[in-house]
């Protein structure tokens, strides 16, 4: 409750009376934005199920479509490629769209994408199923950046890591179901059109799930621009009491001061929530590359770092099920079934760690922690701990899943903390192309690098010495990511610290001060109204 000062007189009373708080409350300051978030995640999940359709079949691709390694790699090189400018694109155009159209001109295209998957995998046409996956990936890579824009402003101030984190790790449950499905699908129908067919009704859910977020952002936003009307409203009935005007001009009398008139600012009755919202949606500046010239250090660092994590998991992982194949063993439906841990321990993990991340700050430590786990996972991988199924492979596949975790809650969250509040959507996009750009280059070297030594010194193949040296190159970039968050957590250090912040929202008081504008330039500092609010922006 706002205290009673000399300077308010009775009227505490009075200002509670008119309603500091709005009549009707935001959906994005309630606990329907969890429901939000709920659909922002499953969104990506028939997105996820068809990007990795590719792995879970690519034994059966080689050898019906008669590829190598490089090849088949090129599915998601292609996917790759246009999203090393798109995103960038895309998120100025998430600026000036808006993320609800955006979501649905991006889930078209992806739908799109897909249905030539199926009509290539129909026909045996290799090059079809490329174009497919080019298409499919012009609007997989926006739609991200459409997701993450739109749940930074639902979460904005609170709980950010968990949400971004969740909206990247949930969807990796669409990867599970792939990996798991995919495989047993084509068993029993002897066709790669089947499991991609099942996909596009997994698109068809996300559509409908993109739909429900629309609704809820569009009838949140209106009940901000009704929240605002109300209290412009209230402001101007205030001006008509003459009677709290005489009653506090008699109390700034008697307390020889020299504070705001209440009864003419429109701010003294406006909780700070309300003010962001109003600014909120009146941010809709051009994004030029004078804007992006003034980015931060710390931010270029960040998305390197961004590109590397995101390559030491994804690329390793397209060639995941023919890997436990040669090196341990395993048949194509043993392989999908264990490469569903993961997948799963990401998204099981990503909650806990958002809430850490969030409580604890300190991301820029957490970063370098997260570089660490990755680089044991894969020096974890050069070991053959088995020539059959066993459980001992378990172990490296669960710590992947758990770097990912760290990813999801800790490094990408980490990017609206870096840049300006009107500039969050084109970082999601510049961070997509630095993604995209890993995403199409290691593919390719690493198809090269398996077809240069599967090939032992007497010239027999051995694909198992491809991977083993592939594991040797993913370790090294390993390294390479372990020096550079290092080097991060110092120019965070020595700069504005915005990484090693607390997460903000987390139930602490915050002190606003208030003051009139027609009275701004003639009021002493210590003079300004003060007043507290909770997290719920209770006064």
């Amino acid at each position: 409750m706002l205290r009673s000062s000399s300077f308010l007189g009775g009227y505490s009373r009075s200002l509670s009376k008119n309603k500091l708080r709005p009549r009707v409350q935001s959906y994005r300051h309630t606990k329907l934005r969890y429901l939000a978030l709920f659909f922002a995640c499953m969104i990506m999940i028939g997105d996820a199920y068809c990007f990795d359709n590719p792995m879970a079949l690519q034994s059966e691709i080689k050898d019906q479509y008669g590829v190598d390694q490089f090849k088949f790699n090129l599915l998601y090189t292609v996917y790759s490629l246009p999203n090393i400018i798109l995103p960038f694109f895309g998120g100025v155009l998430i600026d000036k769209i808006g993320a609800r159209t955006a979501i649905l001109l991006f889930s078209t295209i992806i739908m799109i994408g897909q249905l030539v998957c199926v009509w290539g995998a129909s026909n045996l046409s290799f090059w079809t199923l490329i174009a497919g996956r080019v298409i499919f990936g012009m609007g997989s890579e926006s739609l991200n950046v459409s997701q993450n824009s739109i749940m930074a402003i639902w979460f904005k101030d609170q709980e950010m890591s968990l949400a971004i984190g969740l909206c990247i790790s949930i969807p990796k449950i669409g990867n599970a179901f792939n990996s798991l499905l995919s495989p047993q699908i084509y068993s029993k129908y002897q066709s790669l059109a089947a499991p991609m067919i099942v996909g596009v009704g997994t698109l068809i859910f996300s559509f409908i799930c993109g739909l429900a977020l629309i609704y809820m952002d569009y009838k949140s936003e209106q009940r901000e621009k009704q929240n605002q009307m109300l209290l412009n409203k209230n402001d101007e009935n205030h001006r008509s009491q003459s009677e709290l005007s005489a009653s506090v001009k008699q109390s700034i009398k008697d307390d020889d001061c020299d504070s705001p008139d209440l009864g003419r600012s429109p701010e003294i009755f406006a909780t700070p929530q309300h003010q962001e919202e109003a600014v909120e949606h009146e941010v809709k500046e051009e994004i030029n590359f004078k804007d992006i010239a003034k980015l931060s250090g710390t931010f270029w660092i960040l998305i390197i770092i961004c590109m590397l994590t995101e390559a030491l998991f994804v690329p390793f992982l397209d060639n995941g099920n023919e890997l436990l194949q040669e090196r341990f063993g395993m048949t194509a439906e043993e392989a999908g079934l264990f490469l569903i841990i993961p997948y799963l321990v990401a998204s099981g993990s990503t909650p806990f760690i958002g809430n850490m991340a969030d409580k604890l700050g300190r991301r820029s430590l957490l970063i370098i922690v997260t570089s660490f786990i990755f680089l044991i996972t894969h020096i974890l991988f050069i070991f053959r701990m088995c020539t059959s199924v066993c459980f001992l492979i378990t172990i490296p596949l669960t710590i992947l899943g758990l770097c990912f975790g760290f990813y999801a809650s800790v490094v990408i969250p980490s990017v609206p903390f870096v840049v300006k509040s009107n500039l969050v959507g084109t970082a999601f996009g510049l961070t997509g192309v630095f993604q995209n750009t890993a995403l199409a280059l290691f593919p390719m070297i690493t198809g090269m690098i398996f077809n240069q030594f599967k090939y032992d010194e007497h010239g027999e193949e051995n694909e198992e010495r491809g991977y083993v040296y592939q594991s040797f190159f993913f370790i090294g970039m390993s390294i390479l990511l372990v020096i550079i968050a290092i080097l991060l957590m110092f120019v965070d250090k020595n700069g504005e610290r915005k990484l090693s912040q607390r997460g903000r929202g987390m139930g602490r008081k915050n002190k606003v001060e208030y003051v009139s504008v027609h009275e701004v330039t003639d009021m002493p500092a210590d003079k300004k109204i003060s007043i507290n609010y909770d997290k719920d922006h209770r006064i």
